[in-house]
């Protein structure tokens, strides 16, 4: 019994140290993750930059050190960059084990993003707008006490997620990535499973992370085949029964208003569908340091067009604003997150402090240099203006100008509307002077008397 009482108080020991540990996604703060790898470990992992295979470390959090931890890239065309982006498993080598509550972390290099604070930027607003939070903060990542640089802490989308968020996590969840398009092929699952990524990795394009011994796509066979019937009320009907669509538009909405072009809508790659327990789709974005003006296909994502964002060849994007109830509620989505969220009083003061907040970790950053040269001069330049070709925006005026271009763009269909709604209240009364009947005349058509 005395071993037994000694046993529970290591591990009460354990979990107490753990929960005082200065808080893994508390993004007030720039906190340091240590890593510790054999260097032959380590030369190995970045000579291989497409395994998934993960290598034995130590993983060191303020007071707490967690060993045999698997460590390895993450990413897609990030593994070739120089400066690396990873991914760190708890629970790879000891089954069960989390740390504060999670079995695995993504730490993100954003070495395309001379600000370094777009992916979380957009984690942030994602969750003012309403969806389900995914944590993220910055830190500054030491592999063998050498300084990697400032990253961003980003929560793995698993079950653990899903019952934080959703309460639940019996559904299946996939991992779409390019060019996973949800065009339909046949009612056979397997046609689905045998579509591999075209990039980097080779993976599923719908990739199920839950249930995976079951291995059924039913689900997500159902929703394909819904999403590609012909345009009519039948669609209407029957996509609302497998999809929630508000949140579908609002998703879409989202990444129109921060300028999220490696989507599902233009770029059919990078997002995740939940089979929740209301047997509907939910739609959740990730991947996105392509944002807030960063572009790679000569488009100016702070002017285009946000009611033809879309590509017309992935199927469903164009089907959901044939339907006019849908196109207007986008519409009415896109409307309030830019005016409450983006817009230039909003965003502006969220950025700057974001900017204070990594300043001195990022000046200090040399692995940021490697890829493509951003010094000091490129982080100041990068909220105010054009660092790179792909860069040509600064993030305030990406916002500001797309702030004020979806105004401009959504004012002829919120105008009309408006009008609709207006003229649905006019009554007209009829005849004036009246005589024994008084007619009452709706814009609605509906036509009743009374008798004086």
């Amino acid at each position: 019994m005395k071993y037994l009482y000694i046993g529970f108080f290591i591990i009460i020991f354990q979990f107490i140290s753990f929960s005082q540990s200065n808080q893994l996604f508390d993004d007030k703060v720039v906190n340091e993750i240590y890593v510790e790898i054999p260097t032959d470990t380590l030369a190995k992992i970045y000579s291989n930059p497409l395994s998934e295979n993960y290598s034995n470390a130590t993983f060191v959090f303020g007071k707490d050190t967690i060993k045999n931890v698997g460590f390895r890239l993450r990413g897609n065309s990030s593994r070739y960059s120089k400066k690396k982006s990873f991914k760190i498993s708890f629970n790879e080598f000891v089954s069960g084990t989390k740390y504060q509550g999670v079995k695995k972390i993504n730490l993100n290099g954003q070495h395309n993003d001379p600000s370094l604070i777009r992916e979380k930027l957009f984690y942030d607003t994602w969750k003012k707008a309403g969806f389900p939070e995914r944590r993220s903060a910055f830190v500054r990542v030491f592999i063998n006490k050498k300084y990697y640089g400032l990253y961003t802490l980003l929560e793995e989308y698993d079950k653990d997620w899903l019952t934080r968020v959703f309460g639940e996590n019996d559904g299946n969840l996939y991992k779409c990535t390019y060019p996973a398009d949800l065009k339909y092929i046949n009612e056979d699952q397997n046609s689905y499973k045998k579509l591999f990524n075209t990039t980097t990795t080779g993976g599923r394009v719908y990739d199920l992370k839950t249930n995976e011994t079951a291995d059924d796509y039913t689900d997500l066979v159902k929703l394909i085949a819904t999403a590609n019937i012909p345009i009519n009320q039948a669609f209407a009907d029957s996509i609302q029964k497998v999809l929630d669509i508000n949140w579908m538009l609002k998703a879409f909405a989202m990444d129109v208003a921060m300028g999220n072009w490696d989507d599902f809508f233009y770029n059919k790659n990078n997002y995740f569908l939940y089979y929740a327990a209301d047997h509907k789709f939910k739609f959740i974005t990730y991947d996105t340091d392509n944002t807030a003006g960063i572009d790679f296909v000569n488009v100016d994502w702070a002017t285009r067009n946000c009611l033809n964002w879309y590509q017309n060849s992935i199927p469903l994007p164009p089907k959901l604003m044939s339907v006019p109830s849908f196109k207007l509620q986008f519409a009415k989505y896109l409307d309030t997150i830019a005016r409450n969220l983006i817009a230039p009083s909003v965003i502006f003061p969220k950025i700057d402090s974001m900017k204070t907040l990594i300043r001195s970790s990022v000046l200090q950053d040399s692995f940021r240099r490697l890829d493509y040269g951003f010094d000091s001069l490129a982080f100041e330049k990068s909220f105010v203006g054009k660092v790179i070709s792909f860069a040509p925006y600064g993030v305030k005026p990406f916002f500001e100008t797309r702030y004020n271009k979806i105004l401009e763009q959504l004012s002829v269909i919120l105008s009309l509307e408006n009008d609709l709604e207006h003229q649905e209240n006019e009554v007209k009364i009829y005849p004036n002077p009246t005589n024994d009947f008084l007619y009452f005349n709706s814009s609605q058509k509906n036509i009743f008397n009374n008798y004086l």
